[in-house]
């Protein structure tokens, strides 16, 4: 019963096994240094925020801003997450 158990958790989709902070500033990273963040923030505005939100984050400039919603990716071994961003303007 117990090796049952331990197997039905390998079984089961894994996410990421890097702490929440860590994981946090993998997916800032790669917001910031996304080609895709740039067709909705010239490089002319200045960050003024980011603000963690239920879906991903808000980027606030000085003139707009923009929501990058995560979407994380199933994987079936350990390890930091795989993700996707998609961007909206708001």
């Amino acid at each position: 019963m117990k090796l049952l158990s331990v197997l039905s958790l390998f079984a089961l989709p894994l996410f990421a096994a890097l702490p929440p902070f860590a994981e946090a500033k993998r997916e800032i990273k790669a917001i910031l240094e996304s080609e895709e963040l740039a067709q909705f923030i010239p490089y002319g505005d200045c960050l003024e925020q980011i603000i963690r939100t239920e879906e991903g984050y808000r980027i606030i400039t000085n003139k707009r801003e923009v929501e990058a919603i995560i979407h994380c990716e199933e994987s079936s071994t350990p390890g930091p997450k795989k993700f996707n961003i998609e961007y909206k303007s708001l």
